[in-house]
């Protein structure tokens, strides 16, 4: 997808994917979920995601071009500088209060949170493009998950009440 601007500068770093993937297994944990483990090649894929997504300002370019059985969270804020991950994890795990666990089903105000603790996802690449935009710095997050979660059927077994 070609955006509206060029991409903004990858600003990953080892020590924001080790607080990220801490924050999000903290969090999984809570839920009996397996902890993540970072694959090198979901970080390269992660960080193609987030400089793509970054070529267009906000989340107009959404989930567009995602490979297929590749589960993914997006992340966008602004400030005066890139932001943690930690803020993209919280933010994620806040849609738990619109989560329905006797339900079981997907929702749209709960997707992020529901991939963040799904069970049977393994592997994640984390991936954050910050700089400057036209109005603010602004950060994008992405973390892209193996195996894909939010899969209709099976909410019940990958999503587990804290």
């Amino acid at each position: 997808m070609s955006g509206t601007r060029p991409a903004l500068p990858d600003s990953t770093t080892p020590e924001f994917q080790s607080e990220a993937l801490a924050q999000a297994n903290a969090y999984r944990a809570k839920h009996h979920a397996p902890a993540l483990v970072m694959d090198p090649e979901l970080n390269a894929y992660a960080k193609e995601r987030a400089l793509s997504r970054s070529e267009q300002e906000g989340l107009a370019a959404g989930h567009t071009g995602l490979r297929g059985q590749t589960g993914e969270n997006i992340f966008w804020g602004g400030g005066s500088a890139a932001l943690p991950g930690s803020d993209a994890v919280n933010k994620w795990y806040d849609e738990i209060s619109s989560y329905d666990f006797d339900a079981a089903k997907f929702s749209s105000d709960a997707g992020h949170f529901t991939q963040l603790v799904w069970k049977s996802s393994t592997k994640v690449g984390i991936a954050r493009a910050a700089g400057q935009g036209s109005k603010y710095f602004e950060t994008y997050i992405v973390f892209v998950f193996e195996e894909r979660g939010n899969m209709e059927g099976a909410f019940a077994e990958n999503v587990l009440r804290a």
